[in-house]
């Protein structure tokens, strides 16, 4: 078998944007998980959700930085 034409560059690539899309769907459910459990009025939760949704890792770590909100 002939690995000619293999490009382990591509591979690690391939891997590590993987890793990313795992990882920011982790922490996004995380993120949301915890945004249930938040005292916030309505309107701050939908613009809350819709930050952690639309801007990947980085929406969801300002969530958990920020932590709006007390805890039910």
């Amino acid at each position: 078998m002939s690995l000619e034409g293999f490009n382990w560059s591509y591979v690690l690539v391939s891997f590590f944007n993987l890793t990313m899309l795992v990882g920011w769907f982790i922490l996004a459910v995380i993120a949301l998980f915890m945004l249930r459990r938040r005292e916030l009025p309505d309107t701050a939760l939908a613009v809350w959700a819709a930050v952690i949704v639309i801007i990947p890792i980085i929406g969801a770590l300002a969530f958990l930085i920020v932590s709006p909100g007390r805890r039910r």
